[in-house]
């Protein structure tokens, strides 16, 4: 029977670029973080006691009690980021990196029919979030160094628990965004709890062009004049006048 649910997808940004041997260890680093998050945001029983968690090999797919959604918006991103951040590292040390795109949704599924668990347009709509553009930039777009997780919520889920006064957030706290993957095209919410610039991400409006050189130039004592077209070639001088200045 289907059930009104929240769903969470998370997925590991260059997940493979590790290594082979490098890869289980991520993932189990993935499900530790999460499962720290969880605990902090005193949902540690609700995780615990899941019905459906599925390992996409670079990321987790579960789906909630949706009871516990006022949570999952607010504060499981900030120790989702915490987590992912005091690991940094010791990941680092072992020349790994971890993080995180989340999506997040609400809607109804099955999670407990044997044949076919969690198959719904919900559990695929999630996945479309997950895979968003804008959601992607928002990582790429960062500073490796201090954002560490960016979530991105559906319409539903946003209008429901943050516009509507349901979680710890504030609508002023999202961007929202465009997402349009094969067939789907919605509108979404972008969160990042610890948001930077990236190393190419420019400060403030572009600076002005440098303005152009003077029209008189002096090379090895010889002053030329004019409209900045001129040549000067043995004595033969073109578009301007040619002075030379004795030192």
């Amino acid at each position: 029977m289907e059930t009104f649910r929240a769903l969470l997808v998370v997925d590991a940004e260059r997940f493979s670029a590790h290594s082979d041997v490098q890869l289980p260890v991520l993932h189990m680093e993935i499900r530790r973080a999460l499962g720290a998050a969880f605990d902090r945001s005193g949902l540690a029983q609700a995780w615990g006691s899941v019905r459906f968690v599925e390992s996409t090999g670079d990321g987790i797919l579960a789906i909630l009690p949706h009871d516990i959604t006022p949570r999952l918006v607010e504060p499981f991103p900030r120790y989702l980021q915490d987590e992912l951040h005091a690991a940094a590292p010791r990941l680092r040390a072992a020349e790994t990196r971890l993080r995180l795109r989340v999506a997040m949704h609400i809607g109804l599924v099955d999670d407990e029919r044997p044949e076919a668990p969690g198959i719904s347009t919900a559990t695929v709509d999630v996945n479309r979030l997950l895979d968003a553009e804008p959601l992607r930039e928002a990582l790429k777009r960062s500073d490796p160094g201090v954002t560490y997780a960016a979530f991105l919520l559906s319409a539903e889920l946003f209008s429901v628990y943050v516009a509507g006064g349901r979680s710890g957030l504030r609508e002023s706290q999202f961007t929202e965004v465009a997402v349009k993957v094969k067939q789907f095209e919605r509108p979404a919410y972008l969160y990042v709890p610890a948001p930077s610039r990236g190393p190419d991400e420019q400060e403030g409006p572009p600076s002005e062009p440098a303005p152009p050189p003077p029209a008189g130039r002096s090379i090895s004592g010889i002053t030329i004049t004019g409209d900045g077209a001129q040549n000067a070639i043995g004595n033969t001088v073109s578009g301007g006048d040619l002075r030379q200045e004795r030192r």
